[in-house]
């Protein structure tokens, strides 16, 4: 009698759980915290700022508060969506502590607001490598996911283990520009195997640029002649020029003018 109570409860007790369950939205949006189909509802994507093209040309390269800021090295064009500052800091964050479900909408953003329309695309993406240490600490790739999403949208092929990077080295976020430099020294190794003559690395943020000079140098050293592209979701610039960025309203409309 007892075990047909217990059992009775628990069927009325999964019975209003699906009940309520059927009442509350699929998912919420990372920004405004509302119902949406999508991590970020299309209202906070429109508010969203990315920069101004074609005031800002697409190769951030040829904007000087871009260029100055940036550690030169062998990458000689830089695409991202916008600067590192809220909403794209929130969501990168995020993206990179526990939320591997922002991966597509990342992408997406980079695919639809960093690439020029009718870009020459480069031969294959190259994610940018992290340590085992992180890699078992995060329990995922945070860059060869957006690697993947990318490429899976530009029909690319990715090559998660063109590098690899030791697992001694202090965190970038945590040093300064010079600190970054002498970080990265003996940081990274050039997997040799055949590589297209023209590629693009990937990574979420770029702050100094160091990471991508450090890894452009090796890989031009190695291959002689490649063409190399940096690829990111934001980068932090040395000052923010508020003329630089324009909503996601604003993009979307002179995408569709195309």
């Amino acid at each position: 009698m007892y075990l047909s109570k217990v059992k009775s409860g628990i069927k009325e007790f999964n019975s209003v759980l699906g009940l309520v369950k059927s009442y509350l939205p699929e998912s919420l949006c990372y920004l405004c915290q509302q119902p949406a189909s999508s991590p970020v509802c299309e209202i906070c994507e429109q508010d969203c700022l990315f920069f101004n093209t074609p005031v800002v040309p697409y190769n951030l390269l040829h904007w000087p508060p871009i260029e100055k800021g940036v550690v030169s090295g062998s990458y000689k064009s830089l695409f991202a969506c916008g600067y590192y500052q809220w909403p794209l800091d929130q969501l990168i964050k995020q993206f990179k502590s526990g939320h591997p479900q922002l991966t597509n909408t990342l992408a997406d953003w980079f695919v639809r607001y960093a690439l020029p329309p009718g870009t020459c695309l480069p031969d294959c993406i190259l994610p940018v490598p992290t340590s085992r240490w992180r890699f078992a600490r995060r329990r995922y790739h945070q860059t060869q996911l957006l690697a993947n999403a990318i490429a899976r949208q530009l029909s690319l092929p990715v090559y998660p283990d063109w590098a690899t990077r030791s697992s001694f080295q202090r965190k970038q976020q945590s040093l300064g520009r010079q600190a970054r430099l002498n970080n990265l020294n003996q940081a990274y190794t050039i997997q040799r195997r055949c590589l297209p003559r023209h590629v693009a690395i990937l990574d979420d943020v770029v702050t100094t640029g160091a990471t991508a000079a450090t890894l452009s140098t090796l890989l031009s050293q190695t291959y002689p002649g490649i063409n190399i592209e940096l690829w990111a979701i934001a980068v932090t610039p040395v000052q923010i020029d508020a003329g630089a960025m324009v909503s996601g309203e604003v993009r979307q409309r002179r995408l569709q003018s195309v």
